[in-house]
């Protein structure tokens, strides 16, 4: 272009706004984001149910420590608690203390119970984030990104990430089944899905499987419309028996523990829906339809009211706004919205109602009110000037989407801070228990009634235990696990009948104790509470108790509702009708003055502790030693005798005795033991340091023998593989530049010499085969020099390349051609280029003019001069030569994206997926074989020091099982969201089979600075390129070198069988028919031909 032209262009150009690509967050980030709020959940939130204590710390705490609260659920009577996900927990607990216990550390009650919590906490965080990063790839980043905030500063997941729930268990495994169910890279995972939600269903809460019916209904109607209903069918059959398989193990573990056939999840369904009367789940508290409502918007805020709107808003969207979206893309996003509306619908339904029964459906509502949120923003930020919001200020639009979203926040923090303040106080109240001296073995802590924000038997010292102290209260309390081992077994209290339990709340005063027999009582005083006699004001007991410590609680009968919903700070000038009315909770101790025998009781007891730990410790040990009754018995009699010492003291020295003979019975088998073990080393002369160096040695001398031998086998496969120019590694410094900065160069391709002979009906395709024979199969760029001549190649099938392209352009237009405002310029100097170039190599085509260039033979006038262009510049590039092409830009950050491109023939990707990405996120995205391991470091560092005087070529090539050279429909409709090769049919007949080899150019502009891709494809039959000598042995041997990782990116499992069978096949025909297969190279044969 002349200078007065080029200058004349610049200043013509008119760009409009930039086109950023999407925000972006790491996985990475997102998973430290997550678990920094889980864990800060795990750490100060408050226990919200006294059910998780009950039903799941209690019985967790008799596994690990011998003894705790049992409620009727545990009653083998009813059997609808679950010993196989208590027992997951408990053996957490146990394998996170051991390094502990192993020490000599001994195990702290309290760190074992937080230790659970905050494991749980990265449990859910690694589930968030499995899901953040499938929406993310399927969806699009923002909505990952709106997904994550709701998740994060959401009141609701500040309790429900950590709880110890099946119903939280279920959340873990809805979030997953979720991922599975949505990330259709690789193939369709319907298996996982059904799994997952399988897994959450029978080892957590029977009821979460419903949530799994939209993905059911979804992959029927798959089968309908692409007739592979048995696919279908076996994919969900598969999942469910896997589900099945987890069922019978945990039916097994259950049977075990309860010592009959137990059904724990059918016990559940039989006891929820099929009670009636004086059972069910409705005797303990109604509440009205609205309740959800009420509790999600509070826990939730503005999220809820988004995530309610997530279907509507697609309708809309889809009919109303008559966006471009398939019915397919229609249909998936309707099946991921719909979960949420049939949780709550089904729990709208039923009278009793807890907040709990949300949690599984909290993962679905943070999706479809990202869902909600990304489709607002879309239409907001439109810049369409037909539509009105184009008109609303930049400043504005930011100011009305921020402003919601900064409340959301705020509020959140607000309500989560709430909770901390005004409701911890039982995680805080029980400290003093473990001051050394105040709490002693065999002491009991009462409860009344507070006993429903009792933070487990894992707050309080070793062996002391909870009781009851009668109330208000007139239900069903938890009894205690029985304690017994006369003969009984591992874990008696699972199995044995509990007295006074029943299913209907039934009140059972064997389940108190009297408050003279309480050392220490935890008691609330509220000012909205007036004492009664049955829950008289211990506080102000002062005659009787002493307060070892009082917290602030909320009195939320006095407090205005604001300061019920969110914290206020109790500053002055806060109006005094909205301030917080506290009241004190409160751990008192009985006075000693009510207690004759306290001192010489603690010292007895101390003692006593003290040798019936030695005797747990070693009782497995030595029983064979000692007789079986005596020892039952002393220890029967031991432990009643601690439980009541009291009423007992007197019979201290008798304790003492058996205590004595029983340690000194287990010193001496102890030493025993000891001593015959040192006479077998002994007598073997083998010395235990030599015998451990001895080991290391042996496992070194494998460790390298393996290594040695592997090294040895990869080095001879490598050195049987033909070379290639390695021009990613070669070593080359680049002027230095500031990222983002491209200081234009003056240089100037050479002109090129003219196609030998070509013509546009005789010229063939040049046969690209760039396969090679195996076993192994190298992952690398494989780029090589290009001649400046062979820059773009042309043959007798432009005009059929050029009319699909026109067709396609007419078609799809902006989903196929599109470029950035902000790099204009640099496509334009891509027309600039081909309309020097192509004139010189191809002159019987293209006549190059002042202001463009002619086609010679269609006709067609370019003129990439004015302005503004008859059209997009990479859609007027495109009608220019054969091959695809497309542009990466530096930006300020480093990374280049592809921002200027025109794909009509890639065959198996979108322009409209990869437009604005950055370089490493279009080959993450699409799942590239080995580039995170193998190519992202050389491909970056190629990309930043490629120079314009340096073009280079790479080839590479597929298996296509139709004849569509633009699009495969066999891998699914070019308009869906679900496109892989789990679409494609298995093992169509090799007619079908088609082989697509791609010639890359990649270069430099000099102006610009842009790096350019010409993909040019090549698209012949496999039955055509099997015809040719060694090609069939060839391309069977290097299909078969694919890895795992390959063959699912080249979908081999599709077609694999069919193909090489046709391969060798054919192969052995050409060896019957006197090919020398050694003499393949010297016939001309080498890469990439």
């Amino acid at each position: 272009m002349p200078p007065k032209a080029r200058s004349e262009a610049q200043l013509s150009r008119t760009p409009t706004q930039t086109e950023k690509p999407p925000p972006m967050l790491k996985t990475s980030t997102a998973f430290y984001v997550f678990a920094l709020a889980n864990v800060v959940a795990a750490t100060f939130s408050p226990i919200q149910d006294c059910d998780e204590v009950f039903n799941y710390w209690e019985p967790s705490h008799y596994l690990n420590h011998g003894y705790g609260l049992q409620t009727w659920e545990y009653s083998p009577e009813y059997a609808i608690r679950s010993w196989t996900y208590t027992g997951i927990h408990s053996l957490l607990i146990w394998i996170g203390t051991f390094p502990s216990r192993a020490l000599g550390y001994g195990s702290s009650k309290v760190a074992e119970f937080y230790f659970l919590r905050i494991v749980l906490a990265l449990v859910c965080t690694l589930c968030q984030t499995r899901l953040y990063s499938v929406i993310s790839r399927t969806f699009n980043p923002r909505v990952a990104i709106f997904f994550m905030i709701a998740q994060v500063i959401s009141p609701g997941m500040y309790h429900a990430a950590p709880a110890y729930l099946p119903s939280t268990f279920a959340m873990y495994t809805t979030m997953l089944g979720f991922s599975a169910f949505m990330d259709w890279s690789g193939g369709i995972k319907t298996v996982q899905g059904v799994m997952w939600f399988g897994i959450g269903s029978v080892l957590g809460w029977p009821f979460a499987g419903a949530l799994v019916l939209p993905f059911v209904v979804e992959e029927a109607i798959l089968a309908s419309v692409t007739g592979l209903a048995f696919e279908s069918f076996w994919r969900l059959l598969h999942g469910a028996v896997r589900s099945l398989l987890v069922l019978a193990v945990q039916t097994a573990i259950d049977s075990a523990f309860y010592k009959k056939l137990t059904c724990v999840p059918l016990n559940i369904v039989l006891y929820n829906v099929f009670s009636g009367g004086s059972r069910g789940p409705d005797i303990y508290g109604v509440e009205p339809w609205h309740f959800y409502i009420r509790n999600l918007a509070l826990n939730f805020n503005i999220w809820f009211f988004l995530a309610l709107a997530a279907l509507p808003l697609l309708l809309v969207q889809h009919v109303g706004l008559q966006k471009s979206v398939s019915k397919q893309t229609l249909l998936r996003s309707v099946v991921f919205v719909s979960p949420f509306y049939l949780w709550l619908a089904i729990f709208t339904a039923q009278p009793h109602k807890e907040e709990r029964f949300m949690y599984p459906a909290y993962p679905a509502l943070a999706l479809n009110a990202a869902i909600s949120l990304h489709i607002m923003l879309a239409t907001f930020g439109s810049t369409d000037p037909r539509h009105l919001v184009s008109k609303i200020p930049p400043q504005l639009k930011l100011a009305i989407v921020s402003i919601p979203l900064l409340l959301s926040f705020d509020l959140g923090m607000l309500r989560t801070i709430l909770n901390l303040t005004a409701y911890s106080a039982p995680l805080n109240v029980y400290k003093p228990l473990h001051t050394p001296g105040i709490a002693h073995p065999g002491d009991n802590v009462c409860l009344s009634k507070e006993w429903y924000r009792f933070p487990s038997s894992f707050n309080l010292p070793h062996e002391v235990h909870a009781k009851f102290v009668k109330s208000e209260f007139s239900g069903l309390l938890p009894g205690e696990f029985s304690e017994s081992n006369d003969g009984l077994g591992l874990f008696p209290g699972t199995w044995l009948v509990p007295l006074g339990m029943n299913d209907e709340n039934q009140e059972d005063p064997g389940k108190y104790i009297n408050v003279e027999h309480c050392d220490f009582l935890v008691d609330s005083r509220l000012p909205g509470t007036s004492p009664t006699t049955l829950e008289p004001d211990y506080i102000s007991d002062t005659e009787h108790w002493k307060t070892l410590k009082c917290v602030p609680f909320l009195d939320a009968s006095q407090t205005h509702l604001i300061g019920r919903l969110l914290w206020i700070p109790d500053l002055p000038f806060i109006p005094a009708r909205f301030r917080r009315k506290w009241g004190d909770y409160c751990l008192l101790q009985r006075r000693e003055a009510a207690q004759h025998v306290v001192h010489i009781r603690h010292g007895s007891l101390q003692a006593v502790s003290l040798f019936l730990n030695v005797f747990k410790s070693l009782f497995w040990f030595a029983r064979p030693h000692l007789n079986r009754k005596h020892l039952l018995n002393s220890l029967s009699y031991s432990q009643t005798s601690v439980r009541s010492a009291k009423a007992m003291a007197a019979d201290t020295p008798r304790l003492m005795e058996h205590a004595k003979r029983l340690a000194h019975a287990t010193r001496q088998h102890c030493g025993a033991a000891q001593a015959k073990l040192n006479d077998t080393m002994q007598n073997a002369n083998i010395h235990p340091k030599l015998l451990l160096y001895a080991g290391l040695v042996v496992i070194t001398c494998v460790w390298l023998a393996v290594t040695v031998t592997r090294r040895i086998r990869y080095r001879k496969r490598d050195s049987t593989r033909p070379t290639t120019p390695n021009l990613e590694k070669r070593p080359f410094k680049a002027p230095e530049r500031p990222p983002g900065v491209w200081p234009p160069q003056d240089f100037k391709r050479p002109a090129a010499a003219p196609y030998p002979d070509w013509s546009v009906e005789h010229t063939k395709p040049l046969p690209y085969r760039p396969f090679r024979y195996g076993p192994k199969y190298h992952i690398t760029m494989g780029l090589r020099t290009m001649q400046w001549d062979e820059w773009i190649e042309l043959d007798n099938r432009y005009l059929e390349y050029h009319d699909l392209k026109a067709k396609r352009i007419a078609e799809r237009g902006s989903k196929c051609c599109r470029t950035n405002p902000e790099v204009f310029d640099g496509a334009c100097e891509l027309l600039e280029e081909l309309c020097d170039y192509l004139p010189q190599r191809y002159p019987s085509l293209y006549k190059k003019t002042d202001v463009g260039m002619d086609n010679l033979v269609t006709g067609e006038t370019f003129n990439i001069i004015e302005r503004p262009l008859k059209e997009d510049p990479m859609q007027m590039a495109a009608r220019f030569t054969q091959d695809d092409l497309a542009i990466m830009f530096e930006r300020p950050d480093g990374q280049y994206y592809l921002l200027a491109g025109a794909v009509l023939l890639a065959g198996f990707w979108r322009l409209e997926d990869k437009y604005g990405m950055s370089l490493p996120e279009i080959h993450t995205s699409a799942d590239v074989p080995g580039f995170k391991e193998k190519l992202e470091k050389g491909m970056t560092n190629f990309f930043k020091r490629v120079q314009p005087q340096n073009p280079v070529l790479r080839n590479n090539y597929f298996i296509q099982v139709d004849d569509n050279l633009a699009w495969s429909e066999s891998i699914g409709s070019e308009d869906s969201d679900g496109i892989g090769w789990f679409t494609a049919e298995k093992n169509k007949a090799i007619q079908n089979h088609y082989f697509r080899s791609e010639r890359q150019s990649l270069r430099r502009l000099p102006r610009s600075g842009g790096v350019v891709f010409t993909i040019r494809t090549y698209f012949h039959p496999i039955t055509d390129i099997c015809k040719e000598p060694y090609v069939p042995g060839r391309l069977a041997s290097a299909v078969r070198s694919w890895g795992d990782d390959v063959s699912k990116y080249k979908g081999r499992e599709r077609y694999q069988d069919v193909l090489l069978e046709y391969l060798d096949k054919m192969h052995e025909e050409q060896v019957k028919g006197g090919l020398d297969v050694s003499n393949e190279e010297d016939a001309g044969r080498g890469y990439p031909f």
